[in-house]
């Protein structure tokens, strides 16, 4: 997903020290509503994405009878390990803070139920600016999102290929309400006309910056809809995709299993075909199959099985998942079985509670490297070390 505002330099001016958490730490509600747990439940997350600020806590409220998870990670990559909540009973809560580290989009899915996904993007952004996301989505591969400001409710925003327009719907009327938004380039080139509905004006800002195009202007409390015409849009010369058929993706809810562990292996068909079931194969470090199901797809061509470590892995190492079907494009997965590796808090949270930049400790695969900027230690990848330190970053 494209953050356009993180090339957009937004200066805070405090006239007194303080921190993060005084600054920002808002705490976000979000509820695991009734019902949730079935995959055609009306929504599984509400919201089902928002955007915090670095400080910020997201509170995830369990209204349904069933156990869920709030998981890091998507349906195709799996867990990331950002967080994981372990099972939320019903009516408990799960609560996570957000920091600098943690900036961009981190998507999020129940490990028991993995058809509910979520998002909360972390966003470096003024008091005041939300995001709108996936604009363009219904034209384009890549849709953008979008910074802005405004008092009423920006309930949609709508993409014209053949007018090479933007329309901007709100709902609430408030008077002298300022809209601001950042517009890029790759959402809009050139932005020269300007309509409240259906009306032109020309009482209207736009500076440059950055190849963003700062867009402003004053709404009375009648004003409805807000229309920018440029000379190009998103979507408009987007190449056709050659639509695949049978495509299947899967996830387990792990990559790193314990004795004792339960295996959930899930996945869809996307583009579904003649095809009703798909076959699961576990293949032990030795190149053996152990296991093997046939597993019937769900209406929605989604599938989910749970397999037990006891008495299905007999040995530790790198096991492979074969998730197969005649005329699909096959998926295979891999997890390791054994020993769990210490597992270290961030950074930031290792500091904040007073262990000193050059004794935190990483984990495994990761390397500890400070900021020159801050003095803050960061745990790195080597492949993104050497890039930043080309940069005298680090």
């Amino acid at each position: 997903m494209n953050f356009l505002f993180l090339g957009i330099s937004i200066i805070f001016v405090l006239s007194f020290t303080t921190t993060l958490n005084e600054v920002y730490g808002e705490t976000w509600k979000i509820q695991i509503p009734a019902g949730s747990a079935e995959i055609n439940a009306r929504a599984h997350y509400l919201p089902s994405e928002i955007s915090v600020r670095p400080g910020d806590k997201v509170e995830w409220g369990n209204a349904d009878s069933e156990y869920h998870t709030v998981t890091s990670g998507t349906l195709e990559m799996g867990s990331t390990g950002i967080f994981d909540s372990g099972f939320i009973d019903p009516g408990s809560k799960y609560t996570e803070m957000f920091d600098e580290e943690d900036i961009g989009e981190i998507k999020y899915f129940c490990r028991i139920h993995p058809w509910m996904i979520g998002i909360i993007n972390v966003v470096d952004l003024d008091i005041g600016f939300q995001v709108f996301h996936n604009i363009g989505s219904d034209v384009s591969k890549f849709p953008i999102d979008m910074p802005y400001k405004v008092q009423r409710n920006l309930v949609d925003v709508k993409v014209d290929t053949v007018r090479k327009s933007l329309t901007f719907d709100f709902v609430g009327k408030i008077n002298n309400d300022k809209f601001v938004a950042y517009l890029s380039e790759d959402l809009i080139k050139n932005p020269q006309a300007v309509w409240i509905n259906d009306k032109q004006t020309t009482n209207y800002e736009i500076t440059t910056e950055n190849g963003i195009s700062i867009f402003s202007i004053i709404l009375s409390d009648h004003a409805q809809q807000v229309k920018v015409v440029g000379v190009d849009v998103i979507g408009k010369f987007d190449p056709k995709d050659h639509i695949l058929v049978n495509q299947i993706q899967g996830i387990t809810d792990k990559i790193f299993y314990e004795q004792g562990d339960e295996i959930v292996v899930s996945g869809i068909v996307q583009n579904p075909v003649q095809i009703s079931k798909i076959s699961l194969d576990i293949v032990s470090p030795k190149d053996v199959i152990i296991y093997h199901k046939e597993i019937p797809l769900t209406a929605h061509a989604k599938f989910t099985e749970t397999i037990p470590t006891i008495g299905t892995l007999h040995e530790f190492g790198e096991y492979g998942v074969k998730i197969t079907a005649p005329d699909a494009k096959n998926a295979f997965l891999s997890f390791t079985f054994g020993v769990a590796p210490n597992e270290f808090p961030s950074p930031l949270k290792q500091m904040k509670s007073g262990i000193d930049a050059e004794n935190v400790l990483c984990n495994e695969g990761l390397e500890l490297f400070v900021k020159k900027s801050n003095g803050k230690a960061i745990c790195l990848r080597e492949s993104t070390a050497e890039i930043l330190m080309k940069r005298d970053w680090i």
